[in-house]
């Protein structure tokens, strides 16, 4: 197929949108399930089976998936003489994927208004059309049962480098930290990929050798957790210099990576944690605690009266674990009424999650993926949240929030 056109471009984007969202969504309910199971297990031996097993029913499931789909899951699969990144290969297979098995879809979609569609589920819309839906949905399954076999595999790979030790872990996940953030600033203009998995994996095998197992090394794999969760936040609120860093596929896979290894790594995390660290996490807390003074004022924290507490509505936030307050969400219920449902939608709401995390409206931890699942309670179906920078017409938008 030759050079696409704008509206071939267009629809193309449309469906590559739709394929990645149901990816991520069935990744995560994998993770969530991975949490669990982890949670339940006892110690370490206990986690490595459960490992194992979960490398086998994945192989198992892929050994017997759809053979046409499995032609696909082989080219994603075998290692690619241009060492081509992982992300990047998917996107090729996909868009092969799209064309060979759906081209005639592909080409009614050319001739309709896509944005006409973009409120209804895709697969009401594949099958409203006359097409089944299911091979579709059999590739994205396949395409996550290979990125979880790959990532739980990962687990149990052991360094096989003779040359490698703790220092040269370290170093290599240090200058690869760097560059991550050089780039997340715009003081470097390029960046490359970098198998943070692997190299997390080699950190937590050396780390746990009897001559590297010491209080500031264990302390240390706390401090890479703590750095993994602040690029995950960064990467989630767009909150760097260098906005057009999300052009760069490289940039994007590893930062998606680092942000499966802060939440789907948890306990391995955890079985580092120091004996002050154990202690700050299980000491009983109290109001004391939050009413110390602090650097910033002499002053203690006072309790309202009681007059002020009986202004404060009565009306309960329906969404604790996404709004910050029931005000955040009276807030969100105002937007929702006046920018409504039509062909702003993704603009507008895009707009709503990233002004209202500003504010602090919205939880820090609240992501992009999560909102826009959530936006579908109240009939609005966007694919995805654009980045700030590319909104625009901000002016009438800012208006609309400070007004209301």
């Amino acid at each position: 197929m030759g050079k696409l056109s704008d509206k071939e471009q267009e629809v193309l984007d449309f469906l590559l949108d739709f394929v990645n969202m149901e990816i991520f969504s069935i990744e995560q309910q994998e993770r969530d399930l991975g949490r669990l199971d982890y949670s339940l297990c006892s110690d370490d031996a206990e986690k490595q089976t459960i490992t194992t097993k979960k490398v086998q029913k994945f192989k198992k499931r892929l050994s017997k998936c759809n053979p046409i789909i499995a032609g696909y899951l082989n080219a994603l699969t075998t290692p690619d003489p241009l060492n081509t990144e992982f992300e990047e290969l998917r996107e090729i297979i996909t868009k092969n994927f799209l064309f060979t098995e759906y081209y005639e879809l592909f080409e009614e979609l050319v001739n309709s208004d896509i944005k006409d569609l973009e409120r209804y589920q895709f697969e009401s819309v594949i099958e409203n059309l006359g097409y089944d839906y299911k091979p579709l949905k059999d590739f994205v399954q396949g395409v996550c049962d290979v990125n979880s076999y790959f990532t739980y595999k990962s687990f149990l790979d052991i360094p096989n480098d003779s040359e490698l030790n703790y220092d040269k872990v370290v170093k290599k996940l240090n200058d690869a930290f760097f560059k991550l953030e050089a780039f997340m600033s715009g003081t470097i203009n390029d960046y490359k990929h970098f198998d943070f998995n692997t190299a997390f994996t080699e950190l937590f095998y050396f780390t746990r050798k009897s001559e590297n197992y010491n209080y500031e090394n264990c302390k240390r794999v706390g401090q890479y957790w703590g750095l993994t969760e602040q690029i995950r936040v960064d990467y989630d609120k767009t909150n760097f210099e260098n906005v057009k860093a999300y052009n760069n596929k490289a940039f994007c896979h590893d930062c998606d990576v680092i942000t499966s290894i802060a939440w789907d790594r948890i306990e391995e995390f955890n079985s580092f944690q120091t004996p002050d660290e154990v202690e700050e996490q299980t000491r009983k807390k109290s109001i004391s605690d939050l009413m110390k003074p602090t650097t910033k004022s002499s002053e203690v924290v006072k309790v309202e009266s009681k007059e002020t507490e009986s202004k404060i509505p009565s009306q309960e936030n329906p969404y604790p674990r996404i709004f910050t307050s029931v005000g955040a969400y009276i807030k969100f219920k105002n937007l929702l009424d006046e920018f409504g449902t039509g062909n702003e939608n993704l603009a507008n709401y895009s707009f709503v999650y990233h002004r209202m995390k500003k504010d602090k409206l919205i939880f820090d931890d609240y992501q992009q993926i999560q909102f826009v699942y959530f936006l579908l309670e109240f009939d609005i179906n966007i694919s995805r949240i654009k980045p700030k920078s590319q909104l625009g017409n901000n002016d009438l938008r800012e208006g609309i929030y400070n007004r209301i």
